[in-house]
């Protein structure tokens, strides 16, 4: 017997959410084969399996978080299930049990039947448990992510004669399951989950069965509460840390951006592409804006590329998707990396490294109809830029009053690292190439 210890599967992470299991107690597993889905505090993981076995026991239910070091999973890796074998006279089920589910042997050829004759001559007591034969044809079920296999009965001692339960699926395995989102848009309409008739696979709730459940409107309760787990819990904690260990302060600047908004609708880039393409070439001019300041060491760490977080709203919460090397890029390359940045934050299938890399981090809060804001830094990094909504406002531009493209742009930072005239001198620099993006090509 084995017992599987959940790792730490981000960079000193405490604990871990079991989303859905890919296997159930009793299935024979093989080595690597995905045993689960687990949230870390940054994305969801597969968790492979470290040995080939059969599992034994989940010590952890679907939503449960379990702390990194505990016990996760048991396996019998010699495959035997661990379970003894039954008394001579319990071998033999009741007349009112009806059929049991036991493996299917191979025809008997004529020296096994005698052989089997002669066994079930000898007495009960000292009749060999059957355990071979072919076992009976698994079944690959669906079910929340994967499939697992569904095994027969486990094999019972019988007097010669071996019959075969057919599989029949209960109506319902378990409670219903549903994805993350759907669970919680049960939570926000005081629906209960179970309550629910699912429509998908295997008993899984989708999102019109929630929406389509009970004919009546359900009354609102005056409040309620939510066990906050996964990323929203180590962003809360991440974000406490970061206010209350760094000095925060922030300038902004209104920046008229006509000419890059028109640059980003007559080419292949975006705005928020040639907006990074901005951030690059100031961060050059500044390095301390992506260098990481160590308390426990009083020391500043300097990098020697620019790592560029692209900060991504989704359903379970905020992440900021890094960008390696990003100042080796031009504006089509990193269109199309942001864009696959944002598509993979919110599958939950970014790597660890992508999710920790970032040395300077860019949030668009615009896209949610805001003038801009005051973000907080990601934690170990000295500056993070906050792009505004763009508003077509009356400006003052070569000496007259028009309609200009205006956005505002903020700048956090780290006052340990960065005072205000580098913080100021960065955002100037930002805003000249984004006012005159062709400042871009003669730098």
């Amino acid at each position: 017997m084995k017992t599987f210890l959940l790792p730490d599967l981000g960079e000193g992470l405490t604990e871990s959410e079991v989303v859905a299991w890919r296997v159930a107690e009793g299935d024979t597993v093989e080595l690597n084969q995905p045993l689960a889905d687990i949230e870390t505090a940054k994305a969801v993981v597969e968790l492979p399996s470290p040995y080939a076995g059969v599992i034994s026991k989940l010590h952890a239910g679907e939503g449960e978080t379990v702390a990194v070091g505990a016990p996760l999973i048991e396996f019998d890796v010699d495959g035997t299930g661990g379970a003894p074998a039954a008394p001579a006279d319990e071998a033999a089920p009741s007349p009112e049990a009806g059929p049991v589910a036991t493996p299917e042997a191979p025809e008997a050829t004529g020296e096994q039947a005698e052989a089997e004759e002669r066994s079930a001559a000898a007495p009960a007591a000292e009749e060999p448990a059957a355990t071979d034969g072919a076992e009976a044809k698994p079944e690959k079920v669906q079910v929340l992510v994967g499939s697992i296999t569904v095994h027969g009965g486990k094999p019972v001692r019988a007097k010669r004669a071996w019959e075969v339960e057919p599989f029949v699926r209960e109506e319902k395995r378990g409670p219903n399951r549903a994805m993350p989102p759907v669970r919680k848009l049960a939570k926000d309409r005081g629906i209960d989950l179970q309550a629910v008739r699912a429509s998908g696979a295997d008993g899984l709730v989708t999102r019109a069965d929630v929406e389509g459940h009970g004919s009546a409107p359900v009354a609102a309760p005056a409040s309620t509460r939510e066990k906050v787990t996964g990323l929203r819990k180590h962003t809360a904690a991440a974000m406490t840390q970061s206010a209350l260990t760094v000095p925060h302060a922030a300038t902004f600047h209104q920046v008229d951006v006509t000419e890059t908004l028109a640059l980003a609708k007559a080419g292949d880039a975006s705005f928020l592409a040639l907006a990074a393409r901005a951030i690059l070439l100031a961060a050059k001019r500044w390095p301390d804006v992506t260098a990481s300041f160590h308390a426990d060491t009083n020391e500043l760490e300097r990098f020697a590329h620019v790592n560029l977080g692209i900060a991504v709203s989704t359903d379970r919460g905020l992440v900021v998707a890094s960008i390696d090397e990003a100042e080796a890029m031009d504006a089509s390359a990193l269109t199309a990396a942001i864009k696959d940045r944002a598509v993979r934050a919110r599958e939950g299938s970014l790597s660890m490294a992508e999710l920790t890399s970032s040395n300077i981090t860019i949030s668009n809060v615009g896209v949610f109809g805001v003038d801009g804001g005051i973000p907080i830094l990601n934690p170990g990094e000295s500056a993070i830029i906050a792009l505004g909504a763009i508003r077509r406002l009356p400006w003052e531009h070569e000496g007259q009053v028009v309609l200009r493209d205006v956005c505002t742009v903020t700048v956090s930072f780290d006052h340990r690292v960065l005072d205000g005239r580098e913080a100021a001198g960065f955002l100037a620099d930002i805003a000249a190439v984004l006012e005159r993006p062709a400042l871009a090509l003669a730098r």
